[in-house]
């Protein structure tokens, strides 16, 4: 979670790092992933650390800001879900749920799922740092994914996979080997 600006910073260059972004000025200008993800850390950080009434406007101003890339992009992250080093190759319908965590260096694909159970609204996935996450998976209920787990695509994950790097494929997922 993003407490300072010493954390806002580390997040960024570790998004830039994992999303192999060329920093330059053109793309700072004109690349809507880039842009994502700086809206994303800022909203992250006001959050976090501001308070008051002034803080609250931008706070706002924020959030629509943020709003506007993500419906633009297809992305439907909350604030505060993904740890540093998270990347998204493509433009695409992504949707994550507000209550998920999810660890450093997190890889995710279009057309991805992450949420509640159906029958328990109150259970959500926790995934490790390393994780990749291929294009249509769904994952949902009260799992736990360890460290380096790679998750096909269209995989379903509704149990926890414990085993570090572990692939996990099909419908329901099962470790391959």
């Amino acid at each position: 979670m993003i407490k300072s600006k010493r954390d806002l910073f580390r997040y960024l260059q570790q998004d830039i790092k994992n999303s192999h972004f060329n920093p330059t000025f053109m793309n700072y200008l004109f690349s809507d992933m880039w842009c994502f993800h700086r809206r994303l850390r800022r909203l992250e950080y006001f959050l976090n650390t501001k308070r008051g009434k002034f803080w609250k406007i931008i706070i706002k101003i924020e959030k629509y800001r943020f709003k506007k890339i993500s419906k633009k992009l297809g992305f439907s992250i909350p604030p505060n879900v993904f740890g540093p080093g998270l990347c998204i190759p493509h433009y695409g319908t992504i949707v994550v749920n507000r209550k998920v965590r999810i660890g450093e260096n997190c890889k995710i694909h279009t057309c991805t799922n992450i949420g509640a159970d159906f029958n328990d609204p109150d259970s959500f996935p926790t995934l490790g740092n390393n994780c990749y996450i291929g294009p249509g998976a769904k994952l949902f209920g009260n799992i736990k994914i360890a460290d380096g787990v790679k998750i096909g695509a269209n995989a379903v994950v509704n149990k926890s996979c414990e085993v570090e790097g572990a692939v996990l494929l099909g419908v329901p997922a099962k470790i391959h080997s």
